[in-house]
């Protein structure tokens, strides 16, 4: 390694071409947190899982028992309902969203489901001095409002990009509605771009990530939000009708990608879902193509990224 290129803001161990493709990138693209202008935020902390976070069951119990608490509880994901491109699935997950400064007597249902959670649900006092304590770390907070603040609550219900904490690959899929809340396994970008979208999602910014962020046991890769800032992006020149036409292209082939995944769990025979995956892949491929020329990558470059000798 060249002594000069390990500076204080961060350096990764790799060999001399991997080096100069990260400067590459880094000099071609925006980082993450411009491009979005800071709108990148993580998810729920409740402190109590177990009280908060309910089934069908229990949310159409409690609905039936006071309409209005259809007001607070919300589809609910964790990092692994989240996969890459896919509609998250929440797997009959739903989240009481008792936040912070609610006025919890408008939903007497809610507040008699909480009540049987009470003494785990008490934030412990800042100045105790016992050994042990049942309930929740300390916080301004009353017992029957979720552990975080979350002044940024509004941002869950806008169009947003969503990707787990832990993941082997970039898995950023799509919240078109704005209709999840998630956990504090799950991190999301407020936008509903399908251009950012494939970029986060291809093959040459996974390479990216993996040489500069951290890495679990089994090369599983840990989304960082202060590592996810740094990420590179291509802001294409509208101007220039190249830059417009690749634009363009990126978009038609995410909305493709997206209906395509969107298709498979209908797929009626063995031999419709081997189609369908094949065209997965044909379209991912494609998106990987058009990501290189973005970025203005080599065919040296190219056989970098994908390991080829």
């Amino acid at each position: 390694m060249e002594q000069s290129t390990l500076t204080d803001g961060g350096w990764t161990l790799g060999d001399k071409r991997t080096e100069q493709l990260l400067k590459k990138l880094q000099s071609v693209g925006r980082p993450l947190e411009e491009y979005v202008m800071g709108g990148i935020y993580y998810g729920i902390k409740t402190g109590l899982n177990k009280a908060f976070v309910i089934d069908e069951r229990t949310k159409n119990k409690l609905i039936e028992e006071d309409l209005k608490s259809a007001e607070i509880i919300k589809p609910f994901v964790v990092g692994k309902d989240v996969k890459r491109y896919e509609v998250p699935d929440n797997q009959g997950k739903f989240l009481i969203f008792t936040r912070h400064g609610i006025d919890i007597k408008q939903y007497p249902a809610i507040l008699n489901h909480l009540k049987q959670f009470k003494n785990e649900l008490m934030p412990k006092p800042n100045d105790w001095a016992g050994e042990k304590w049942n309930g929740r770390k300390p916080g301004a907070y009353e017992w029957y409002e979720i552990q975080d603040t979350i002044d940024y609550f509004t941002e869950f219900e806008k169009p947003k990009i969503m990707y787990p904490d832990i993941a082997p690959r970039g898995y950023f899929t799509l919240d078109v509605n704005g209709s999840f809340f998630c956990g504090n396994t799950v991190y999301f970008i407020v936008t509903d771009q399908k251009y950012l979208l494939g970029i986060l999602n291809s093959k040459l910014i996974t390479f990216y990530y993996s040489k500069s962020a951290a890495l679990i046991r089994g090369g599983y890769l840990r989304f960082f939000t202060q590592d996810i800032e740094k990420i590179p992006i291509y802001i294409p020149d509208f101007d220039t009708l190249v830059d417009k036409a690749r634009h363009d292209k990126m978009v038609a082939l995410v909305t493709k990608m997206l209906d395509l995944h969107r298709y498979l769990p209908q797929a009626k025979t063995d031999q419709e879902r081997r189609l369908v995956l094949q065209d997965i892949e044909a379209t991912d491929v494609r998106i990987d193509a058009l990501v290189y020329e973005l970025y203005g990558l080599t065919e040296e470059e190219i056989a970098v990224v994908e390991n080829r000798d």
